[in-house]
């Protein structure tokens, strides 16, 4: 037997076995994929977050009650180069950064002079603190109020938001109230 003619059909033999493997394989992928379709789960998208004005403190630009829209990333502080401009005198240039990250909401004191608080809680700063809706961010003299971004409300449904009789450095403030917590100042 000549050998050209044993290595032409081992060289043809194994091409079509590649082949006839390749083609399994993607018959295999092929029935898989139509048999349990692949269900795409939706990532959450950055809401259009917003803080309820509690407490403007000495700022006025901001009144009680004001809705503050909010990005996923945002610093707040008195320099004219944050995202959102508190002009308290108890806020530092950069104070806080508040940022979204597809799951919750976090707070984080940039080392600011007279601190962050969320829920009368200080936050150590560069070290970031989870929000909920409904809790309380206080930066210097102000508080706000993280509320839900489709109903406008702190628990989705009430109507009736946050009560305060002043700031937390001001001798007007006794107290702020919110449905089901009260803080005193």
């Amino acid at each position: 037997m000549d050998w050209n003619l044993i290595l032409f059909i081992t060289k043809w033999a194994t091409i079509g076995l590649f082949y006839a493997v390749l083609l399994l394989l993607l018959f295999g992928v092929y029935r898989e994929m139509s048999q349990n379709p692949h269900k795409v789960t939706p990532v959450k998208p950055v809401p259009n977050g917003r803080l309820r004005v509690i407490s403007a403190g000495d700022d006025g630009h901001l009144r009680q009650g004001s809705v503050l829209d909010i990005s996923a990333d945002n610093r707040l502080g008195a320099d004219k180069d944050n995202d959102i401009l508190l002009r308290d005198s108890y806020v530092s240039r950069r104070h806080a950064r508040l940022r979204w990250d597809r799951a919750n909401w976090w707070v984080e004191d940039l080392n600011s002079k007279n601190g962050t608080m969320v829920d009368r809680h200080r936050c150590t700063p560069g070290v970031p603190y989870p929000l909920t809706v409904g809790s309380i961010l206080s930066i210097g003299d102000m508080s706000f109020e993280l509320i839900d971004q489709d109903t406008g409300y702190a628990d989705g449904a009430s109507k009736t938001g946050c009560l305060t009789t002043g700031g937390r450095h001001s001798p007007d403030l006794d107290w702020v109230l919110c449905p089901g917590r009260l803080f005193f100042g």
